[in-house]
């Protein structure tokens, strides 16, 4: 079999090739040559992309729905929808999300989420994102406040048992009842445990940090605000160096400003960019229901009809690379390491995906100098163009 080469502008984790070439052999990245190095035509099939940049295939990492979809609708059909979403944006590989709800909702959720990380999704489940019920009311947000709760043994239990062999990240606000006691439990199970929703004082933030909070969900969204005296959640997560912190650059949830101030306060290696998306992604403005909430999408905001509060975004993770680069100044290779290493490494997958390195998964996109996509490239199978391109 024919191996594949790609030319472009291949953006690698710390600098941009151009007239650089990946090799791809079956699944797997096998050579990656600058423009001074020569390939072998033997046995290779050449697709040159010009000053198109190839990118390791984008990571979203807190994602709830597309084309309509919910994760919260439990069906296989709807995350394989969401999932030819994604790779149309570039991204290969997203973790499903969650709302608050009854228990036996979530489950279910869960259990179709391990069902369909089993299909040959055209972009690749990663894990479960259990976004609620474990918040604090007065942090809601989107969130219906008939399911928010503090958490039990028993719930943090079947919680753990029915994920049993995904990948978790879940939010919890450690300042409700005894939800802090059960951080320790969950970290040595192998959850990734997110500070979120939460109107926690900067002292039970760090707190909770020490306990083995190791992430942020949606920096500056639905926590509580700094203040001189009271930096709360954003405080501490702006002040605490191991907590990595999520991030919607949409230009709605976040100020550019704001934007900028997180990059030069943590580093940009601990900054994960996310959509956050709800179902409306991808149809426009209209009417939608988000955990039994009524959600209006007007003019590329979501939001709830009763109040107004923001309902998660309809925000694209190849669009968010683009908006990073022109409000925060970063570098075409740091912004797309936010969308791609980073999340991978909160995952603790950044050995197999997230950059472009020989060994690692065939994962890429192709995109255009405004983050348009042109391809996109999962296990070494172009999804889009079929023959990448040609």
């Amino acid at each position: 079999m024919k191996k594949i080469a790609l030319r472009g502008s291949v953006v690698l984790p710390g600098e941009i090739l151009k007239g650089g070439i990946v090799v791809l052999e079956d699944e797997t990245i096998s050579r990656v040559l600058s423009s001074q190095e020569e390939l072998s035509t033997e046995d290779v099939l050449l697709f040159d992309y010009g000053a198109h940049y190839i990118t390791p295939g984008l990571v979203d990492i807190h994602l709830h729905g597309a084309l309509g979809n919910d994760v919260m609708d439990a069906r296989v059909e709807g995350l394989e929808a969401i999932a030819g979403h994604q790779v149309r944006c570039g991204v290969t590989g997203f973790v499903p999300t969650t709302l608050a709800a009854p228990l036996p909702s979530i489950l279910a959720a869960v259990v179709t989420v391990k069902a369909a990380q089993k299909l040959p999704l055209s972009s690749e489940i990663l894990g479960i994102y259990l976004e609620g019920p474990f918040l604090n009311l007065k942090k809601r947000g989107a969130h219906n406040p008939a399911f928010i709760k503090e958490a039990t043994s028993g719930e943090i239990d079947s919680l753990l048992e029915a994920t049993r062999g995904l990948k978790v990240i879940m939010t919890l606000a450690p300042e409700v009842g005894n939800n802090l006691s059960f951080v320790p439990e969950l970290k040595e199970r192998g959850a990734v445990i997110s500070i979120g929703h939460s109107e926690a004082t900067y002292e039970q933030a760090i707190a909770s940090f020490e306990k083995g909070i190791s992430h942020s969900t949606h920096l500056y969204n639905a926590m509580s605000g700094f203040q001189p005296r009271e930096p709360g959640v954003i405080g501490a997560v702006l002040d605490f160096d191991k907590v990595s912190a999520e991030l919607i650059a949409d230009g709605v949830h976040v100020h550019p400003a704001s934007l900028r101030i997180a990059i030069r306060q943590k580093g940009v290696g601990k900054i994960c960019l996310i959509t956050d998306a709800m179902n409306a992604a991808g149809l426009g403005d209209g009417h939608f229901s988000v955990g039994g909430l009524d959600v209006v999408v007007k003019d590329g905001q979501a939001r709830l009809k009763e109040n107004g509060a923001l309902a998660g975004s309809v925000l694209t993770l190849n669009r968010a690379v683009k908006n990073i680069i022109q409000w925060a100044g970063v570098s075409v290779n740091q912004a797309v390491n936010m969308a791609s290493l980073f999340p991978a490494r909160v995952l603790g997958f950044q050995d197999k995906i997230g950059s472009i390195l020989p060994c690692k998964q065939a994962n890429l996109a192709i995109f255009d100098q405004e983050f348009g996509v042109i391809d996109t490239i999962v296990r070494g199978r172009s999804v889009l163009r079929g023959k990448f391109g040609l």
